[in-house]
């Protein structure tokens, strides 16, 4: 089950002209862009009304705190960027999961300040819930449509809960990143620790063609590394409708 989706932390608009959603991206990306800077409470409200060049009470009106604008920052911002990504392999399919898993691993590697600061969060012990959460569904959503997919066609163990499962694979991932973020795990080993732990986790979960798939990928990437899955190199649309390396 999925929880508390970003844009049920903002207040509905019961008017939504071009220029008001034109405001709602300029703040949202100016949080995004003071949480890479200097972290999660490095800046206040009025730091981002000033750079956004909107008033404080507006910020508040559509937000209600300083953590939910927050949270729907990140999310957003991580909505686009898996919208951009740009896939060889069907929705709801293994390789797909692992093209979305390998392009927001290079996409993570190049931004390690904002990354540590959003790991930092998601394990303290006293972190808003609300960023908290949207942090974890971030994972847990794109996982989902692969498990969810695979439950359907009757390929999990009969054992599994799809929803736990997804949760559990989030935990390890972002164990894994956070661990990059430390140093403990070296950049270049980030990737294939992902992927390999993930598909490691979905072999013991699955069971039929489902498995022998993830068996047979585990087999490569033991062997040869992630290159020898043969996955597309990550790519993004751009705005113009362009393809770029990330």
């Amino acid at each position: 089950m999925f929880r508390l989706p970003v844009t049920h932390l903002e207040r509905p608009l019961t008017y939504s002209s071009p220029a008001i959603q034109a405001r709602r991206k300029r703040i949202l990306d100016v949080t995004f862009e003071l949480v890479a800077e200097v972290g999660i409470s490095g800046f206040s409200m009025d730091d981002v009304g000033k750079r956004a060049n909107v008033a404080k009470r507006t910020l508040y009106n559509a937000f209600q705190t300083r953590e939910r604008m927050i949270a729907v920052a990140i999310g957003s911002q991580f909505n686009r960027f898996l919208k951009r990504i740009v896939y060889s392999s069907p929705e709801g399919t293994m390789r797909h999961n692992l093209e979305r898993l390998v392009s927001v691993s290079e996409r993570d590697r190049k931004m390690p300040h904002y990354i540590a600061a959003i790991m930092a969060i998601y394990f303290s012990h006293d972190a808003d819930e609300d960023i908290r959460s949207t942090l974890h569904d971030m994972g847990v959503a794109p996982n989902l449509i692969w498990i969810e997919s695979l439950h359907q066609r009757g390929e999990l163990q009969p054992w599994i809960d799809p929803a736990k499962l997804a949760d559990d694979v989030v935990r390890l991932e972002y164990a894994i990143i956070n661990g990059w973020c430390q140093g403990v795990i070296p950049a270049e080993e980030l990737t294939p620790r992902l992927v390999s732990t993930c598909l490691s986790v979905m072999a013991g979960a699955t069971q039929g063609a489902a498995r022998t798939e993830i068996l047979e990928a585990l087999d490569l990437v033991g062997a040869k590394g992630v290159d020898a899955l043969n996955l597309p190199r990550p790519k993004l649309q751009t705005a113009d409708g362009q393809l770029r390396e990330i």
